[in-house]
């Protein structure tokens, strides 16, 4: 186990396998991704959205006739932090990242073999800042509420398409029970990590769920990086909604939402 946590910063991406790669990839169009077309092979594709990241989702062809979490990738503060990450039991060298922005990377297996990645000096995008809105109205938005009416006589207007992913929010994993103290104290050990929410099993009182943030001292931080899904961040309410009902519109199935979670309390609309 590491003497000293790896320091990351945000979530880079994360890499799933799919038995119709075609078909998965006109779902992530729909849900307001963007194909690198560049850096497409056959049986892998690099997904971005409108922030710096330079891709947030890896979509690769799978092997067999099921979907596969292969793993997630984070941003070390510092070279000396990948020098850390290498360090530890199992760890891959320091490499070239062969994806999109470049930079370095080292990989390490977690208990249940998923990869965790780290990564460093990559290229970075230029913020899309128009791109993450769906609103056409020439002005900046208002919003008027039962007290306070700021906006005034102008309309607002909208146009219909996917919603524009601005990054990665979270990711999640689901594990045995038996394995649950372990998977978290490996990440705690590894990751500068810390609880953020926890949730109990009332009949044992044992914890069943853990909602950690990345622990940057004074400065905020998401909710959680890490708690069997992974979660995109979108501008506004307005975006949301509109791209909820472009996914209706285009035939994909809706598995919960649009809602408000109580831990956290972000809007979420699950696909």
């Amino acid at each position: 186990m590491a003497l000293h946590k790896v320091h990351v910063t945000s979530l880079a991406h994360v890499h799933y396998q799919h038995p119709d790669l075609g078909n998965a990839l006109t779902f992530f169009e729909d849900f307001g991704l963007v194909d690198i077309a560049e850096s497409r092979t056959s049986t892998q594709a690099f997904l971005r959205g409108v922030g710096a990241q330079p891709y947030i989702y890896i979509a690769e062809q799978s092997p067999d006739q099921n979907r596969h979490f292969i793993g997630a990738y984070w941003n070390a503060s510092s070279f000396e932090e990948m020098q850390k990450a290498a360090s530890l039991p199992g760890a891959s060298a320091i490499e070239d990242n062969k994806g999109p922005g470049g930079g370095k990377v080292v990989r390490v297996n977690d208990p249940h073999g998923f990869v965790v990645g780290f990564l460093h000096g990559q290229t970075l995008r230029t913020l899309e800042i128009k791109a993450l809105q769906l609103e056409t109205s020439p002005s900046d938005p208002h919003f008027n509420t039962v007290i306070e009416k700021s906006r005034k006589g102008p309309t607002r207007r909208f146009k219909q398409g996917p919603s524009p992913v601005h990054k990665l929010g979270h990711y999640g994993i689901r594990v045995p029970k038996a394995m649950y103290k372990e998977t978290m104290n490996w990440y705690m050990s590894v990751l500068n990590l810390k609880p953020t929410d926890s949730i109990f099993d009332p009949k044992t009182g044992e914890e069943i769920t853990c909602f950690t943030h990345i622990d940057l001292g004074p400065e905020y931080t998401d909710h959680h990086a890490y708690p069997h899904h992974c979660s995109f961040e979108v501008n506004d309410i307005d975006t949301q909604t509109l791209g909820h009902d472009w996914l209706r519109k285009k035939g994909w199935t809706n598995c919960w939402g649009v809602g408000r979670h109580v831990l956290g309390s972000q809007i979420f609309d699950y696909w």
